[in-house]
């Protein structure tokens, strides 16, 4: 039924496609989102350039579109029920601008007029995605080939290094260097703003009643079982007693199951944080990052904070999603398996900053604060 039901989809964007690519083009810029960060950095860069084409926002109904309000962006909910208008203003647009992989755009073949970039959601990589996902190899060749037709969609690719360059070349399957736009990540903008940095972190210490300890933030991955059995590999109360009263750890998980896990009592050692908070203001107000294989580590190392790895289902992982060439050489430290191992680095201060200070500037080569405004200059020239 699944493969009935994308095939009648796929039938509608290729029939609409055929048609809306006639309709003459307009001054104004599409853009389909699923991450929050690039895009508020965006949006503030292109009221700061006085670049405010007509700007219409497909977003994933789960973001909290008041984020973004403008007077010059129109917003709407990406669902399936808008499909046709979607299609409609993406043929339509002379700049089209997406964060993800979004299947429609398989059946798009932009005019020579149009600039499709595609800003990505994290300026690093350490799990394998699109083309490398190890799950792509067991679909079937429709499939494989609309995946191929939506990376060949991506006319330039936004990049923050050329570490991400390599990734995105084998990933989103790209031979020609002339489509990566080396503009570095506006999302990491915002971590270069010191003053701004220290005023959210003053002002989460006194939301969450912190006083003098550390705060300790577990981000962790999120895993697709975890749908059906949320659980979390750490053992929070056994890091919240062994770390006294001088740390707080505070719990940043996924939407889906942020509801669904049943945390102990600590003393108030243990906060769950509002998953909707944005992730770049809790980073900042972190002191400590524990994580495993998400995205976090890149832009917290521009921070120079420590950094602590805890992957204990480390080659299980890796065999069923996959993670990237090198991952434990890649890290700016040791791969940690146990909670009481964890602690103890903890407790230890073993963090390597000058390691991490590296980690950071590698993968944000092309950072410096600017990012945002760099890639409006450049989109306000194609427009």
């Amino acid at each position: 039924m699944n493969k009935l039901l994308v095939s009648l989809y796929m039938l509608v964007t290729t029939l609409c496609s055929k048609l809306f690519r006639h309709f003459k083009l307009q001054t104004k810029t599409v853009m389909m989102i699923s991450f929050p960060d690039n895009p508020e950095q965006i949006f503030k860069d292109m009221e700061a350039e006085h670049f405010t084409p007509e700007t219409i926002v497909y977003y994933d109904p789960r973001l909290d579109s008041s984020q973004f309000a403008r007077n010059f962006i129109q917003m709407i909910p990406l669902t399936k029920k808008n499909l046709i208008s979607r299609l409609y203003h993406l043929h339509t647009a002379r700049v089209v601008i997406v964060d993800n992989y979004f299947p429609e755009l398989a059946s798009v073949k932009w005019r020579d007029e149009v600039t499709c970039v595609q800003i990505w959601h994290a300026n690093g990589a350490l799990k394998r995605f699109a083309w490398e996902d190890k799950t792509v190899s067991g679909r079937s060749e429709s499939d494989q080939k609309r995946f191929k037709a939506v990376y060949h969609s991506f006319q330039h690719v936004l990049v923050g290094s050329e570490e991400m360059a390599t990734i995105f070349k084998r990933s989103f399957l790209i031979e020609d260097n002339a489509r990566f736009l080396k503009l570095g990540v506006p999302s990491t903008d915002y971590f270069f703003d010191e003053e701004k940095i220290e005023k959210t972190r003053i002002g989460y210490r006194e939301k969450w009643g912190t006083g003098s300890r550390k705060t300790v933030l577990y981000a962790p991955t999120f895993r697709d079982q975890e749908l059906d059995s949320p659980q979390l590999l750490l053992d929070v109360q056994q890091v919240a007693e062994k770390l006294g009263h001088d740390y707080q750890l505070l719990l940043k998980l996924h939407p889906a199951i942020s509801g669904h896990v049943e945390l102990p009592k600590a003393e108030g050692n243990i906060l769950l944080l509002d998953s909707r908070l944005p992730m770049k203001e809790v980073l900042a107000a972190s002191d400590i990052l524990l994580t495993d294989y998400s995205s976090t580590p890149f832009e917290f190392a521009l921070l120079k904070r420590p950094i602590y790895f805890f992957a204990p289902d480390l080659e299980k992982y890796d065999k069923e999603r996959g993670l990237a060439i090198g991952f434990e050489t890649m890290i700016p430290g040791p791969v940690y398996r146990s909670t009481e191992k964890l602690i103890e680095a903890i407790q230890k201060e073993e963090a390597d900053l000058e390691r991490i200070t590296y980690f950071g500037q590698k993968w944000n080569e092309f950072a410096d604060g600017e990012s945002g405004k760099r890639l409006i200059r450049y989109l306000k020239d194609k427009l």
